[in-house]
């Protein structure tokens, strides 16, 4: 895998491989990293790359803290805290970026540092309903960062998630409406 340091970040992307929950970052059409669901439920996935093995996993729900760890499970290397309004993802050593929506009926996302600086805008790419990778725009504030990868891991993982949380709630929605007898969107 190619180091974030020396990789395109004009040509980022994540990528779906495979027909599970399985995502490549691609500098071009190399490999930097890999996020993958080892297990077809829960919320541990492994992430590889040039850097090392990061563990990523989730805890709560509606106020949901993700957590990356490496080598150490007691020393987090960074964990996102989730509220509506004030996201925050905070590294090892203090520094805090702000995490949150770009809008309302937009479904990208913005990092953004402690000064203010975009660090990545990240927009999910889907075919139909179903997430199939991510458009990254690599920012002022993420072009020399030492913590771009690790914040483009913790960041997809969350977007992640967030969709096929979605998609199962349209599922559960879609069965209520067939088990009902009424139409979907329908009352």
């Amino acid at each position: 895998m190619e180091p974030i340091a020396t990789a395109d970040l004009d040509s980022l992307r994540w990528v779906r491989s495979g027909t599970g929950r399985s995502f490549q970052l691609l500098s071009g059409a190399t490999p930097v990293a890999s996020l993958q669901w080892e297990r077809g439920w829960g919320t541990e996935a492994a992430v590889d790359s040039a850097a090392g093995r990061w563990t990523v996993r989730r805890a709560g729900f509606l106020s949901p803290a993700v957590t990356v760890v490496g080598t150490d499970p007691a020393k987090p290397i960074a964990s996102l805290r989730a509220h509506l309004h004030q996201s925050a993802i905070q590294l090892d050593g203090g520094r805090t970026y702000r995490w949150s929506r770009a809008g309302f009926w937009v479904p990208a996302w913005e990092l953004d540092d402690a000064s203010g600086a975009e660090v990545v805008n990240v927009e999910p790419v889907r075919e139909g309903r179903h997430l199939q990778g991510g458009l990254l725009e690599v920012g002022p504030g993420g072009r020399s960062n030492p913590d771009l990868l690790v914040l483009l891991v913790v960041s997809w993982y969350f977007v992640v998630l967030s969709w096929f949380e979605d998609e199962v709630g349209e599922g559960s929605e879609a069965i209520l409406d067939a088990v009902s007898g009424t139409t979907p969107g329908k009352a």
